[in-house]
């Protein structure tokens, strides 16, 4: 198949189903959509956008696969526009804060069985937030994409209490570990320019690694 989409997008493409009734909120341009519809016979999705420009060269990009009958597209802020066929919900590429504000009413449609998010920051947030509006983390993966991390989440209804800052995420996982450590020497450099005497809260953050288990 064509590369339509990129390698983050490919992934996430990965924790939805054929028989999953799709919202993808933020849809952009239609490239999941496009690339499920030609991954799967028979499928059919939905996508929304706030910006009507998007949505308009999503339509040139859908007609030019001759998808128009197999993805509706929605000018919508968030769910507001969501009805009882949905069960699935995409929020891809936008920052945590602005995830939680469009889902903060998810509850109110008890139709919604799965959640699939990428967001582009705080992850922790995130994680605390969708624990607060009643959804459980299923899987979990990070991906690396043109030298970026991302993270992908896949959420079903229920509650179970985790290591937020971690999450789900498979610390023998040469990827995973990698994101972390990454992480790690981020605020190597943070500490090192605000104060002095950095040397002992390094070697406590460093520790706080190790007691988690990244460093075997």
């Amino acid at each position: 198949m064509k590369k339509i989409i990129n390698d983050r997008l490919k992934s996430l493409s990965g924790h939805l189903l054929n028989t999953d009734n799709i919202l993808d909120i933020g849809c952009d341009h239609a490239l999941l959509e496009i690339y499920l519809c030609l991954k799967y016979d028979n499928f059919n999705i939905t996508g929304s956008d706030i910006n009507q420009k998007p949505l308009e060269k999503a339509k040139e990009n859908i007609s030019k696969y001759h998808l128009e009958n197999r993805i509706k597209l929605v000018h919508a802020n968030g769910i507001e526009k969501l009805d009882n066929t949905i069960d699935t919900i995409v929020i891809s590429g936008m920052g945590s804060i602005n995830i939680i504000n469009i889902l903060k009413d998810i509850n109110s449609y008890p139709n919604i069985k799965k959640i699939v998010l990428s967001p582009n920051n705080d992850f922790y947030y995130l994680r605390c937030e969708m624990n607060k509006l009643g959804f459980k983390i299923d899987k979990e993966e990070i991906i690396k994409d043109n030298n970026k991390y991302y993270l992908i989440i896949e959420y079903s209804k229920g509650l179970e209490k985790i290591d937020n800052f971690f999450g789900k995420l498979d610390l023998s996982n040469n990827l995973n570990r990698e994101y972390f450590l990454n992480i790690l020497e981020k605020n190597k450099v943070l500490l090192n320019k605000i104060t002095d005497n950095n040397k002992k809260d390094v070697k406590e953050m460093e520790n706080i690694m190790i007691q988690q288990k990244l460093e075997r």
